[in-house]
């Protein structure tokens, strides 16, 4: 989950930077995400990539096999994962409240791009070979996911099986930033923090007096 993207990437030979075939294939995927932003996939030609880019259809095709390659290749490089800093020990209802944070955190910082979000989904939706594509690396994810949460919290101390679990974050993640990408001035912090810490379910019987938990007592009807 954690976002490791501003690393630099190394070539074979050990050099930071990479080696010209990933800046090439980089630059490329970089300029097809900034014109699928401002028109869609589907009315985003080669032509127009290459020349946003600074390069030719040779570099394309030195590069990439397909379009369908390229666009999994901008899909791949735009697709973050959230950056979460847990900490190990602690009660799952403060790691879900970290989490709610990390996930607020990198809405907020791809709001400027969630049209790019909205084109890919929208390309995506209407393929079913790249979906499939798609689901086997969110299947992979999943699977890393549910081992970190074995080795986060105390067995027992999630309210569903770690493997299901990891599919809720999910999609209360996908959930939450979509709809703060419609209406980021109705969503705040405080919201996403509150839906990931629902999931550690009811926070702490308040305490009275010699810290014994308080029994509620009839409801008084008026």
């Amino acid at each position: 989950m954690t976002d490791n993207s501003d690393r630099p990437s190394r070539s074979p030979s050990g050099r930071a930077g990479g080696d010209k075939r990933a800046r090439t294939r980089r630059t490329l995927a970089t300029a097809a995400a900034e014109l699928i932003a401002e028109k869609g996939w589907d009315r985003t030609s080669l032509d127009e990539i290459c020349a946003r880019a600074g390069m030719t259809r040779g570099a394309f095709h030195g590069n990439f096999k397909s379009r369908d390659a390229l666009f999994m290749a901008v899909m791949e490089q735009e697709t973050t994962p959230v950056s979460v800093q847990f900490q190990p020990g602690a009660p799952l209802r403060v790691q879900m409240r970290l989490l709610g944070q990390a996930v607020y955190a990198h809405a907020r910082g791809r709001l400027e791009r969630r049209a790019l979000n909205a084109a890919i989904q929208l390309h995506l939706m209407t393929r079913p070979d790249l979906l499939a594509q798609r689901a086997e690396a969110t299947a992979g994810g999943w699977r890393s996911m549910a081992a970190g949460f074995g080795r986060l919290v105390p067995a027992g101390a999630l309210p569903l099986p770690a493997e299901r679990f990891v599919k809720v974050i999910d999609a209360l993640t996908a959930g939450l930033t979509v709809s703060y990408f419609q209406a980021p001035d109705l969503i705040e912090e405080a919201d996403f923090v509150a839906a990931f810490e629902a999931l550690a379910g009811p926070p702490p019987a308040p305490t009275w007096g010699g810290g014994h938990a308080v029994t509620p007592g009839p409801v008084r009807r008026w």
